[in-house]
């Protein structure tokens, strides 16, 4: 790869949830993001493949501190139930999963904001290391983890100095 042009840019994440509104405020109020989106639309079956033409849905997506990749959309299916549906209370993880990574500055209050609002929390705050992208290094990190209210799984992060 060379050149100055980005031909694949990865824009956000998305998630189908059960309450777009709950879900959008749960993060609103543990990390501070704000609505980029909020509307509702008729959606094709195509994309993704979950609901029936035309049913409408809810999405809001909320952004962060880039405007382009530090985004993360919710949508929520009105009058349309997905079968496969993730338990809240569920413990672990499985193939196709997704893992949430946040950094966050003040870890702490995020664990205490996630605590407060009902995340179930699989990792209390802990200090780990990890091998730095060279395989060379160490990058020493504080995190927690939680399940949010829809089941998502969610590692929040912040690197400590050495």
């Amino acid at each position: 790869m060379g050149g100055d042009t980005v031909t694949n840019l990865l824009r956000r994440t998305s998630f189908i949830v059960s309450d777009v509104e709950a879900t959008a405020s749960f993060y609103q109020r543990i990390f501070g993001w704000a609505r980029f989106y909020d509307h509702e639309t008729p959606v094709d079956r195509r994309f993704p493949p979950c609901a029936p033409d035309q049913t409408i849905g809810k999405i809001i997506i909320l952004k962060v501190d880039d405007p382009f990749i530090g985004m993360i959309g919710f949508m929520e299916y009105q009058g349309f139930t997905p079968q496969n549906r993730i338990r809240a209370d569920r413990k672990t993880l499985g193939i196709g999963d997704a893992i949430l990574i946040v950094e966050s500055r003040n870890i702490q209050d995020v664990h205490c904001k996630a605590r407060d609002l009902g995340a179930n929390i699989v990792t209390e705050p802990v200090e780990w290391t990890v091998k730095d992208h060279s395989g060379q290094g160490v990058i020493r990190l504080s995190s927690f983890s939680f399940f949010d209210l829809n089941g998502i799984y969610v590692e929040v992060n912040t690197r400590l100095s050495d």
